[in-house]
């Protein structure tokens, strides 16, 4: 399985969901190249559930959050970002049913 949403990309193995953030690739000066990304490695988790909460806490460390508000703000967008994807997860089994029945 491999799943895109936002800046970050979740891929699967046997025992494992690996949670990777997309970001600018730089050149020698730090100064971002256009159009170009590296997958920096964020963790391995052996549930959605622990990715998710991972995920969470993950963007509220890095936010610029200063006040329980803020911190509402990014706490609602990883909700927003995760339930789009339980949702497409959900309509792909749905349509892999449809068409093995």
């Amino acid at each position: 399985m491999k799943l895109t949403f936002g800046e970050y990309q979740v891929t699967t193995d046997p025992l494992n969901y690996k949670l990777e953030q997309r970001v600018p690739r730089t050149d020698e000066q730090g100064k971002p190249l256009q159009d170009q990304y590296i997958l920096r490695f964020v963790g391995y988790y052996p549930t959605f559930e622990r990715l998710c909460d991972a995920l969470l806490d993950h963007d509220l460390r890095v936010s610029d959050a200063e006040n329980l508000a803020e911190m509402m703000e990014v706490i609602l967008e990883v909700k927003r970002e995760i339930t789009s994807v339980t949702s497409e997860i959900k309509l792909r089994a749905y349509k892999d049913v449809e068409i093995n029945c």
